[in-house]
């Protein structure tokens, strides 16, 4: 009598074999792809949660800046060509640092500018400064609120230039590049905040001025510590200016096109970095 034999044969085992370690690279494959796609997101989640107080912030300060022709404004203008990263600073009725007691003015100076001091811990960071001010004449120690022709410049030259003041604050720490521009009330963008077809030469309280347009360029946490500061220094000078040749969303694809073009910065760094741009109204004045 004979018996019948149902075992695989060998070039079946094989056939399985090889069957199975395809459908473990496609799934291992699978689980990359989906691993690489989570990463990313929440690296931009977690910028967006770096970016999300900062944009608030600026909204408070620039809705409460005073708009007045006899106070003076640091503001990128024709006079005050800024190359690079921008600096502004100017009054608002926002709160201030005031060491001192009583007397206190409810203006404050406000700065904003990126640290370009290398060494320091804020170096390529985005800084604050709110310094609270005296009315004129209460004090001969505190530098009171000034108008024109007292410049902001030659009074506080802390807002307007690269010193260390302590009043600044760290408040964009993966923020590297910063750059504003002005929505004028005739529908232009500009960057010179006076109306110069209308015949204006000077800020005169913002008149002309509808919104400031602020962009920048970020970096989520993981990824900065991949990057040094001379190459996040080099990654910034690539991101043009503002012209006033550009329309609403060019300045942006340029900077995009300038990150895409960059090979000699490793590339998960480089594709990390996040664009933003915000416009921020002022309120009339009353």
């Amino acid at each position: 009598m004979r018996q019948s034999n149902n075992a695989f044969t060998i070039v079946e085992l094989l056939v399985s074999i090889a069957v199975l370690v395809v459908l473990v690279l496609l799934v291992g494959r699978l689980f990359t792809s989906a691993a690489t796609v989570t990463t990313s997101g929440n690296k931009r989640m977690d910028t967006d949660a770096q970016l999300r107080p900062l944009f608030d912030r600026m909204a408070v300060d620039f809705s409460q800046m005073l708009k007045r022709s006899d106070i003076d404004y640091y503001l990128k203008s024709s006079g005050n060509v800024q190359a690079g990263n921008d600096q502004i600073a100017f009054y608002s009725t926002v709160a201030g640092y005031f060491q001192s007691s009583g007397s206190q003015s409810p203006v404050s100076i406000v700065s904003y500018r990126i640290n370009s001091t290398s060494g320091t811990i804020s170096f390529n960071k985005l800084e604050r400064m709110s310094k609270g001010l005296v009315w004129n004449g209460v004090s001969n120690t505190e530098t009171p609120i000034v108008f024109l022709p007292f410049t902001i410049s030659s009074t506080w030259p802390t807002a307007t230039n690269s010193n260390s003041d302590p009043d600044y604050e760290l408040i964009g720490p993966y923020v590297f590049r910063f750059e504003y521009y002005y929505l004028l009330k005739n529908g232009n963008l500009s960057d010179t905040p006076w109306d110069t077809p209308a015949g204006h030469s000077s800020v005169d309280g913002m008149q002309d001025v509808a919104a400031i347009s602020v962009s920048i360029a970020a970096i989520d946490p993981k990824s900065r510590v991949l990057i040094s500061d001379s190459q996040l220094t080099t990654l910034a000078s690539r991101l043009n200016d503002f012209t006033t040749s550009m329309k609403p969303g060019d300045l942006l694809n340029q900077w995009q096109t300038a990150l895409d073009g960059t090979t000699d910065i490793a590339r998960p760094s480089v594709s990390a970095v996040r664009i933003y741009e915000r416009y921020f109204h002022l309120v009339p004045k009353s």
